[in-house]
């Protein structure tokens, strides 16, 4: 194992890590320069488009006698679990910093959990060609925040190539080779795993202990799956079999299981047989955090939807969907995400891919209720980076959201950590902090438990009856301007009718805000286009009366009717 170098990249969004990624795959022989795509690594096309890697992809590479296992990471928040698998799976990682924007959030978070797992950080400044490149404050960040001697930072450009390959030279001399153990029973971490129409699920693993080769019975530490290793091989990009995977090694297994759900990303493959092995820790079931439902703008695309999700849903084991029933929609799914940029990937491959036109409702968290009145609600620590002239913004801005301040640590940028409700982060939080700081700040987070809070039930009312599409838990000190928002806004979407129509928000079984529309009138004192004279005023007074009985009745009797556009325009941020 001393020439096997295992190790990852590690950035925030956008920072360059795939087009490092393609630059190493140039130098070791794995793709022609000149003669790929850009991020060969991204399959995705959202991926390409967005500038941003969403599934994690390795790769194994050939450089001067020594075998390199490259893991190009995810940068989002939302996949921050997969991160943690992966730097289980590797001894070292390069830190890539943008030199144009600087030390970021998820820069830090991810950092941080290099050092927790005692990895060697390989600290490198990426586009320094960039003429907005600020290459001495960027150094003194990295200096600042990690206690990096300015002599171990490299300076790339990963577009140009510029550096990179000393850069490929400096991960074989830092990054130790992977511990030999030198035992006999078999373990092996899951990393990542995806569905394969003809060979069931593809496992992701790196080997710890022992060997896994074709024919091999293996179980899963946690979920206690077993099954017979049907093939075995490297990423090269493409799945390539060998004979074996032997300790210190990252590969995939064909497991021919028909359900993704039988394997789960920190599970350990053991020996069938073998009973002393033991599984790695960190493992955790991953639980949608977000909610929201899904209805095809066309009532007939049902079906499609249904057979949509059930495809993502082979080759994303987080994806979680159950349907339901909307009086404005019709049929539908509540789908539940590991977080914003997660829900609108999902949206935007439903609707690419599938070729759907949906509407999705706001996304929520999910509320516990308590047999004593109270809720929980989820709760995550929340880290901002911020220049230092926007700190008072920030920190007021976070005041409004119900966030509890933590710490803060002032360096060349302010780090903040606060406690926050998970409700108000997924609202509008993250647009109003890049406002108010026009842009500068990044942010990081992760989930921390849940919190006892005062909240109840919110629910709109039109004439009387609840409409459960914008029925929702609602903590107590937010419910009034939730429910004011959604009365005066519906007042503005909703079409005149013939009668008036009432619109009332109800919480905890109380109306605390109200609006109305005016009914259209019809002139019953004119008749055959003619105005009646000056004629019997009880005559008048008459028809006027005949005419409020029969609004009466019909706003008795009649249903508001709320085009579906309306709905549309309420979910929409920008509408």
């Amino acid at each position: 194992m001393n020439n096997i170098r295992n190790f990852a990249i590690i950035a925030h969004v956008d920072h360059g890590k795939s087009t490092l990624a393609d630059r190493f795959l140039e130098l070791t022989g794995i793709v022609e320069k000149g003669s790929h795509d850009e991020q060969v690594l991204d399959r995705n096309p959202i991926s390409r488009e967005r500038g941003i890697t969403i599934k994690l992809a390795p790769v194994r590479m050939s450089y001067q006698g020594y075998i390199l296992n490259l893991i190009d990471t995810p940068g989002h928040v939302d996949f921050s679990y997969e991160v943690d698998r992966t730097l289980s799976c590797v001894e070292g990682v390069i830190l890539l910093v943008d030199a144009t924007q600087g030390i970021q959030a998820q820069t830090i978070a991810n950092a941080y959990k290099a050092v927790e797992k005692n990895l060697m950080i390989i600290p490198v400044i990426n586009k320094i060609d960039l003429p907005g490149a600020d290459i001495e404050r960027t150094k003194k960040q990295i200096i600042d925040f990690f206690g990096i001697d300015e002599k171990e930072i490299f300076m790339i450009s990963a577009k140009t190539g510029d550096g990179v390959d000393n850069l490929l030279k400096a991960v074989v001399e830092k990054i130790p080779s992977p511990k030999i153990f030198h035992n006999d029973y078999l373990q092996g971490l899951i990393f990542d795993s995806y569905y394969d129409n003809h060979r069931g699920v593809i496992i992701f693993v790196r080997v710890f202990n022992g060997e896994i080769k074709k024919g091999k019975k293996v179980k899963l530490a946690n979920l206690k799956t077993e099954f017979e290793v049907s093939e075995v091989g490297y990423f090269l990009p493409d799945l390539t079999p060998a004979d074996n995977l032997k300790a210190g090694e990252i590969g995939y297994l064909v497991t021919n299981l028909k359900n993704i759900r039988e394997v789960a990303v920190g599970d350990t493959v053991l020996d069938k047989e073998n009973n002393q092995g033991f599984s790695f820790s960190g493992y955790k079931k991953i639980k949608p955090m977000v909610f929201a439902s899904i209805f095809p703008t066309e009532t007939s695309d049902f079906p499609h939807l249904k057979k949509a999700l059930e495809k993502l849903y082979l080759n994303d084991s987080s994806l979680e969907f159950s349907p339901i029933y909307s009086q404005a929609f019709g049929a539908g799914y509540k789908v539940g995400f590991l977080g914003l940029l997660h829900a609108d990937v999902v949206r935007e491959r439903l609707e690419r891919e599938f070729n759907l036109s949906l509407i999705l409702t706001p996304p929520q968290v999910e509320y516990r209720e308590e047999k004593n009145g109270f809720f929980q609600e989820p709760v995550v620590k929340v880290m901002i980076i911020t220049p230092s002239e926007y700190l008072g913004a920030v920190m007021k801005l976070c005041q409004n959201y119900r966030a509890k301040f933590l710490t803060m640590d002032s360096k060349d940028q302010i780090i903040l950590e606060y406690e926050m409700p998970m409700a108000e982060l997924i609202s509008d939080f993250f647009d109003n902090l890049k406002s108010v700081t026009s842009g500068y700040a990044s942010l990081d987070w992760y989930f921390l438990g849940y919190q006892q809070v005062k909240a109840g039930k919110l629910e709109l009312l039109l004439n009387g009856n609840v409409v459960e599409e914008f029925s929702e838990i609602v903590v107590e000190e937010k419910a009034y301007q939730k429910a004011n928002f959604l009365t005066n806004r519906l007042r503005e979407l909703i079409p005149r009718q013939q009668y008036e129509v009432r619109i009332q928000g109800r919480y905890k079984g109380k109306i605390i805000a109200s609006s109305r529309i005016a009914p259209f009138r019809k002139d019953v004192l004119v008749k055959s286009g003619k105005v009646l004279g000056t004629g019997d005023i009880s005559r008048k007074k008459k028809l006027l009366e005949k005419q409020k009985e029969g609004k009466k009745k019909m706003k008795m009797v009649g249903k508001v009717e709320i085009p579906k556009e309306a709905f549309i325009k309420l979910f929409n941020k920008n509408n």
